[in-house]
């Protein structure tokens, strides 16, 4: 069943949900088949970047009749959105989104409230959640890239402007800086978990980390322990369904057994991260 972040995501639960974004049905699909296997609510994701090259228009009505079949609490959230893309918001609202990442941290702090407000007025009307942003994510979102900069020197989000954003805005849920990064790292990133922490202690709504492609289990699980609720995962399907595509490549012509190997990959990674984020004991995923 469709819901938004706020029937999902629990700032005093001591787990965190998955956000996949998805480039097509079947990437939907596995992600809707992993939460049943579990038993745990999940959050699909459309990055903005991605929106009009897949024809959102077009398969968003397929993933929400796919939401609907499931009695799981599940979002579709569109992912970070740019402050001049006012008409994508209000275009997937009509669609049916039930969440919206607004975008604003490369502005000054006094521009990224005043769009991120705008954009929770909007959203609210059609009850979607919005997910803002404080202090920039370093990397390309979308775009499963090995990292550049050396994660050690990416900033962190100031508590107390964050403490401001979240008191001026009204945002559902906000993402944070605190050391990792879209796409795919050179070595495993410097996560500040007492910026999570002290940010934690600050606002009353969950936290969101971004970038988890790449993260150990040991940061993941310190870092949901710190206080994040949301934890975004996609550049790892990405490299896997190239992976898939590049071991395929002389096996045959059989496109349905290729899709239904890949699906298989995906499951099996989607189904890891949904547990470890969710706290699940191990026999959940082995029995999924």
């Amino acid at each position: 069943m469709k819901t938004n972040l706020n029937q999902i995501l629990s700032k005093d639960a001591n787990t965190a949900t998955g956000s996949f974004n998805i480039l097509d049905l079947d990437m939907a699909l596995s992600i809707i088949d992993c939460a049943e296997a579990l038993q745990t609510p999940v959050i699909i994701g459309i990055a903005s970047r991605h929106y009009d090259d897949i024809n959102a228009p077009v398969l968003v009505p397929s993933i929400l009749k796919a939401i609907e079949s499931t009695e799981l609490p599940v979002a579709l959230h569109l992912d970070h959105a740019a402050p001049d893309q006012l008409d994508m918001i209000k275009q997937a609202l009509d669609l049916g989104f039930s969440s919206i990442m607004i975008d604003g941290s490369l502005l000054p702090i006094k521009e990224n409230i005043a769009i991120t407000q705008q954009v929770v007025e909007i959203s609210h009307r059609y009850n979607a959640s919005v997910e803002g942003e404080i202090g920039g994510i370093a990397g390309e979102e979308g775009v499963a890239d090995t990292q550049a900069d050396s994660p050690e020197y990416i900033p962190y989000t100031d508590p107390l402007e964050a403490q401001q954003f979240v008191n001026a805005t009204n945002v559902d849920a906000l993402a944070i800086a605190v050391g990792t990064a879209h796409g795919i790292y050179k070595s495993e990133p410097h996560i500040n978990f007492d910026v999570i922490k002290e940010i934690d202690s600050l606002v009353d709504v969950p936290l969101v980390l971004h970038g988890a492609t790449g993260v150990s289990d040991a940061s993941i699980q310190k870092a949901v322990s710190n206080g994040i609720r949301k934890i975004n995962y996609f550049s790892g399907l990405l490299q896997t369904a190239m992976n898939e595509i590049r071991a395929y490549d002389s096996q045959g012509n059989d496109f349905l057994q290729f899709k239904q190997q890949m699906q298989q990959q995906w499951y099996k990674i989607i189904t890891e991260q949904m547990s470890l984020y969710a706290n699940l004991p191990e026999k959940a995923y082995k029995q999924a």
